[in-house]
């Protein structure tokens, strides 16, 4: 019984001993962790110039400040993936002294600086072609899956039609840039520009169906435009749009790539750039800096965007030297015979619905035309947005279109709509197809007709206009 007891209180004195032991482990690894932590933190804190000049004069400049703790941790390190790093933001405590928390309204703050860097957009521009340059400028804009915005001269564009369609097949900006470029002739007055950009807006017109409402003034307006000129083209519904960063590439012959993408490249934290590049002839440096400047801008963090109506215009100031040029300014009878209509051009107007079956798609204003109170669309748009196929065939002069099942030939040369029916019967209508430029243009109601689906509904409403089918 005695042996029993003293064997009990072993046991008692070791279980107590043990207590303790765990006990002091618990409370000497909380204080190594807050200590630890309380040093993170600090360590997060900028180092003053006079420390860093202390511990290592020799790799000061080199340093980078280190951010507070309040900023995010993708500025303490570049190895942080930046899309965690924005969403997070560590803060003190307030319970603790030495640790850190994830503050929701700092995650929120992050959240949209991060949105904010993301919304940074660079708008590519060329001015001058289209020429033998823009065929390389296009290929690496499609392998990059970037947009630009082309100010295109008529004289040029006349020559090579080819490569404005390409340049609007592709989804590209297509602006306005005078037909021939000529300082003396379009700075004498502002009925010479107007007479230029009226000629190089019916070429653009010709070959894609649609007006350019861009302009860019060669050399750009700063000592070219007086108020005159803007107020008018202003009225007139045109867009003016200078640029932000000039790349130099025409400040002389020959400018080597390398210095077309430094000065390309100078602003990369400017949440809006517009980037002046050129295409025409002797600029095939512009066309090697191109794939590098893209890169650059990527990798800072850049969308890029075409200019369009919800891109302010960015325009330079009118200088003294344009202001005391003496220009007269057009008559009010010129004026009102030339500008006022042409405002009516651009003036909002309404998108065309297609209700085809099941689906519905939608041309915008300027994607169709109405004549002789038929609407006229253009083939490949039409039928690719309601998911059908064309595609050309240049011996015949034809396009092929594969649609809902049928087979139909729009023939430009006969001027025919084809449906290829079973045992090689033939359907043939007499219609309205037509190129225009490199597209092929046709009257809505003839293309529904042949395809099995004539309209049933034809409507116009204050918002837009309506074709339903069966």
């Amino acid at each position: 019984m005695k042996g029993n007891k003293s064997t009990h209180s072993r046991r008692k004195l070791k279980s107590g001993l043990l207590v303790m032991v765990v006990i002091f482990i618990v409370m000497l690894g909380w204080s190594i962790g807050k200590n630890l932590n309380s040093w993170e933190l600090r360590s997060l804190q900028p180092a003053s110039a006079e420390s860093v000049s202390v511990k290592n004069k020799l790799t000061a400049a080199a340093m980078q400040e280190l951010p507070s703790a309040t900023e995010p941790l993708a500025s303490a390190s570049p190895k942080v993936d930046s899309s965690l790093s924005a969403a997070l933001t560590v803060t003190p405590s307030p319970q603790a002294s030495g640790g850190v928390k994830i503050s929701k309204a700092s995650t929120t703050n992050s959240a949209m600086t991060a949105v904010k860097k993301a919304e940074k957009m660079v708008y590519i521009t060329f001015d001058d072609g289209p020429s033998e340059n823009t065929f390389n400028v296009l290929e690496i804009l499609r392998q990059e899956d970037v947009k630009a915005t082309f100010f295109v001269l008529g004289n040029q564009a006349k020559s090579h039609p080819e490569l404005i369609d390409s340049i609007w097949e592709q989804g590209h900006a297509i602006g306005n840039h005078t037909y021939n470029h000529n300082y003396h002739d379009l700075y004498s007055g502002f009925t010479e520009f107007w007479s230029q950009i009226k000629q190089t807006e019916q070429i653009v017109q010709g070959i894609t169906g649609v007006r350019p409402q861009l302009i860019r003034a060669p050399g750009g307006t700063y000592d070219h435009f007086d108020h005159t000129y803007f107020n008018l083209l202003k009225q007139a519904g045109y867009r003016v749009m200078d640029w932000t960063v000039d790349s130099g590439d025409s400040k002389r012959k020959g400018v080597p790539a390398s210095e077309i993408l430094k000065e390309s490249t100078m602003d990369m934290k400017s949440s809006q750039v517009i980037l002046l590049l050129h295409d025409g002839g002797g600029h095939q440096e512009s066309v090697k800096a191109l794939p590098d400047i893209i890169a650059r801008y990527k990798a800072a963090g850049y969308g890029f965007g075409l200019l369009d109506d919800t891109v302010e215009p960015v325009q330079f100031r009118v200088s003294s030297k344009a202001s005391n040029l003496g220009r007269s300014k057009p008559s009010e009878a010129w004026i009102a015979s030339n500008i006022t209509p042409n405002a009516e051009l651009f003036s909002p107007g309404k998108p065309l619905v297609l209700e085809v079956g099941k689906l519905e798609t939608k041309l915008k204003p300027g994607e169709y035309s109405v004549r002789n109170g038929q609407y006229e669309v253009p083939l490949r748009a039409v039928i690719e947005r309601l998911g059908g196929k064309v595609t050309w065939d240049a011996n015949s002069r034809s396009g092929e279109i594969d649609w809902n099942g049928k087979e139909i030939i729009a023939d430009v040369e006969n001027k025919q709509l084809i449906l290829n029916l079973p045992d090689n019967v033939q359907q043939t209508i007499n219609a309205r197809v037509e190129m225009i430029g490199g597209s092929i243009w046709v009257s809505l109601r003839d293309l529904l007709e042949i395809a099995g689906q004539p309209p049933i509904n034809i409507s116009v409403t204050e918002l837009e206009r309506r074709v339903k089918t069966f």
